[in-house]
């Protein structure tokens, strides 16, 4: 019997350690975004800040283009992150419960 619990412990510490390499896979696209973001808002503050003074481009409203760009990308990158923030709470409880199932198969194999 102590050899089943064993099997099916080592079973349930191969589904943990899928689930955990998926929630890292989630985390690090999080991370990806928020750096992506990052990057963005240093293009336009950057953009902004030459633009300070009269600039040839104001008279064809390219400032607005810009802002423009700016906006839709950011909006792309917030559904983006909103979409990986929901996998990521649902993927939680199935980490959870692939953890507590690795937890009581090695304690049963133990025993």
């Amino acid at each position: 019997m102590k050899q089943k619990w064993a099997e099916l412990a080592k079973l349930a510490n191969l589904v943990f350690d899928s689930e955990l390499r998926k929630s890292s896979e989630l985390r690090q696209a999080q991370a990806n975004l928020g750096l992506k973001r990052r990057r963005l808002d240093v293009m336009n503050r950057k953009a902004l800040d030459a633009l300070v003074n009269p600039h040839p481009v104001h008279r064809h409203d390219g400032d607005v283009l810009w802002q423009a760009w700016v906006g839709q990308n950011a909006r792309a990158i917030g559904l983006e992150q909103a979409k990986l923030r929901a996998l990521t709470e649902i993927h939680k409880s199935k980490l959870r419960k692939a953890f507590g199932r690795k937890s009581v198969l090695e304690e049963l194999a133990l025993r």
